[in-house]
């Protein structure tokens, strides 16, 4: 079996306590995961490697609150990075679950800014390691897409599954979890990029976890995502050989990342214009049905008129919270970007030349 297994979406804790328990009777006795359900991110890392040094990071763009039906800010986006014990050396693990694609009022991904933020930081925080890395997880974008050609092009990222010719969707269509007309996509990867004294290989990638099951004679599965089987081999840097170096960020990925970020805090502001509007029209509408109504309570029109009365203020009070509410959601996003954007412009090595960035 797999020496390490990279979960998302482990909402509760009592999947959690299954899935741990089953892991150390297979002898997956090193898991790492968060307690909170709201706010833990839901990732779960099981090893039959012992594990060091683990390190959650959330994402400064981390979803829209504004949405709770989309879920994301609450599940507390992130990523979580931690070191395997091998007889080559140390590999960095990391798991991940990038924000999901959802259509605004003009139908495009009103979240694609957002997605391609939490790549970057994700992408300037692997060039930082020199150890080598493997990156998995459900990242939501596709081969081609922004944030993959930003993982690709800033973190030197590989693809397994391009790099083997073994592209298959993971998410599956028709599918009992998934709306039937949805289309199959491939958005669940494993990454890999070699470390200074380590080169990383990839040998196999297969897709596992896709069958269909029954329950009660009700048509299930195992997830909506099919699962990744990989396999990479390491091979030391011999003896009186350099440190192994890998290229700069590409010129192209940083130019099309900080595109990205400009898409992002104008559709940051778009939605903030279009709130503020909502906004303003739930005040005036509560400030005309409370003015009708304080007439009314004057004439002794009775019940009417209070209940219209206590319509209107609740309407001005929520244009009011509204408005304050945008406001502080905006301005709490566009300084995420801000942040994100003072990480992409950090120095980095020349091209060519070994990494010597610092440890996290």
């Amino acid at each position: 079996g797999a020496h390490v297994i990279a979960l998302q979406e482990v909402w509760t804790q009592g999947a959690r306590t299954l899935l741990g328990a089953a892991g150390r009777r297979a002898g997956y006795t090193a898991i790492w995961h968060r307690e909170a359900a709201f706010g833990g991110s839901g990732l779960m890392v099981l090893s039959r490697l012992p594990i060091s040094r683990p390190r959650f990071t959330a994402y400064r763009l981390a979803g829209l609150p504004q949405r709770p039906r989309q879920a994301d800010f609450y599940g507390g986006k992130g990523f979580v990075s931690l070191e395997l014990a091998t007889d080559p050396g140390p590999v960095t693990l990391i798991d991940t679950h990038l924000q999901a694609g959802y259509s605004g009022p003009t139908g495009s991904d009103e979240n694609s800014g957002i997605r391609a933020g939490q790549a970057v930081q994700l992408a300037c925080y692997i060039r930082d390691l020199q150890t080598p890395v493997l990156a998995t997880g459900d990242f939501n974008t596709g081969e081609g897409a922004d944030a993959y050609k930003i993982l690709g092009g800033i973190g030197g990222l590989g693809d397994l599954a391009v790099e083997l010719n073994r592209r298959e969707p993971t998410c599956l269509s028709p599918h009992p979890y998934r709306p039937v007309q949805a289309p199959e996509s491939r958005i669940d990867l494993i990454f890999a990029r070699s470390g200074r004294d380590t080169r990383v290989r990839a040998i196999a990638l297969e897709r596992t976890y896709d069958r269909a099951l029954e329950f009660a004679g009700e048509p299930g599965a195992y997830s909506d995502h099919a699962g990744l089987l990989g396999e990479i081999e390491l091979i030391p840097r011999p003896a009186g050989e350099p440190p192994f170096a890998w290229p700069a960020p590409s010129a192209a990925a940083l130019e099309h990342a900080e595109f990205q970020l400009h898409l992002g805090e104008e559709a940051a502001r778009r939605r903030r214009r279009r709130e503020m509007g909502q906004a303003g029209g739930l005040l005036g509408a509560g400030l005309l049905v409370g003015g009708s109504a304080w007439k009314a309570v004057e004439r002794r029109r009775g019940f009417l008129a209070r209940l219209a009365l206590g319509v209107g203020g609740l309407g001005f009070v929520a244009g009011l919270a509204g408005g304050a509410g945008s406001q502080w959601v905006t301005g709490n996003e566009l300084a995420g970007f801000a942040e994100v954007r003072e990480i992409l412009a950090r120095p980095r090595p020349a091209r060519g030349e070994p990494v010597r960035l610092r440890t996290p």
